[in-house]
């Protein structure tokens, strides 16, 4: 009886140790990832995902970083793919063109959308949904563990600065569409990195309030989607959402499109 008891704690706590381990390792991934992102994610070719021919009736545009991207999900699809397919069954005609690069920041992001190829598919899209900011956010800092409130400060003043421009150079190249804007979430919220809610908060505050001063521009909450239980909506790097999280910012951004004139469920 006693070697049982011995053999069940013993279980127990290397089991606990494998769990310890495996979080570490995930942890350890999302900061190598963020401090020191592959070249080639940021400044390769734009990869373009099309479906359909140039002849269309509705386009979905996609800009942004890896989670319009869809990095994480193990199907390759993201939420970008998940609405592109729901979208499909209301409109035959439909493109979708996603132009998102993993690894990019606003800065970046705010040269590209000036670019002539990128200006012609906004001026053809429908919709534009974007995510942007969570590299900018959680590369500001020295150290991922220990979060520096001065730097995250400066990034975020910067961060504003290009939302607006982004934002200002979409609308203008085409006023009609409307854009989807995701908000930031905590991806470390079970690992207690003190600071971290209020600094996403703060600067999903920002993006709030710069999307209000324009017309079409529609905020997607993403904060509450991981906020309780974060494991199990992201992928192992402890980052990027898994098949799980994409399809839980899917469903909202679907919600909402829904609400759109001609887009109801019982409209044709």
């Amino acid at each position: 009886m006693r070697n049982r008891k011995k053999f069940y704690q013993l279980f127990l706590y290397a089991l606990a140790v494998c769990s310890f381990v495996l979080l570490g390792a995930g942890f350890t991934m999302a900061v190598d990832a963020l401090i020191r992102p592959s070249k080639s994610n940021i400044t390769g070719q734009l990869a373009v995902q099309t479906d359909a021919p140039p002849a269309t009736d509705s386009m979905l545009l996609g800009l942004g970083d890896s989670l319009t991207r869809g990095i994480g999900d193990s199907n390759g699809q993201g939420y970008f793919g998940l609405v592109k397919q729901k979208l499909h069954a209301k409109h035959n005609r439909l493109s979708a063109i996603n132009l998102s690069v993993s690894g990019q920041t606003s800065t970046q992001l705010a040269e590209q959308v000036k670019k002539t190829r990128t200006k012609r598919l906004i001026q053809q899209a429908r919709w534009v949904v974007m995510t942007i900011g969570g590299n900018d956010l959680f590369r500001s800092t020295d150290r991922l563990q220990q979060l520096n409130p001065k730097q995250i400060e400066q990034a975020r003043i910067r961060y504003e600065r290009n939302l607006r421009a982004i934002l200002s150079d979409v609308k203008d190249a085409n006023p009609h569409a409307t854009v989807f804007l995701f908000g930031l979430y905590n991806p470390f919220g079970d690992v207690n990195i003190q600071g971290a809610n209020e600094h996403v908060l703060k600067w999903n505050e920002s993006i709030t309030q710069i999307a209000q001063s324009f017309n079409g521009v529609v905020v997607i909450p993403t904060f509450d989607l991981f906020q309780l239980s974060p494991g199990q909506y992201l992928y192992r790097d402890h980052f990027h959402p898994n098949g799980d999280g994409y399809q839980r910012m899917a469903d909202r951004l679907l919600q909402i499109i829904s609400d759109q004139p001609g887009e109801g469920k019982n409209s044709q």
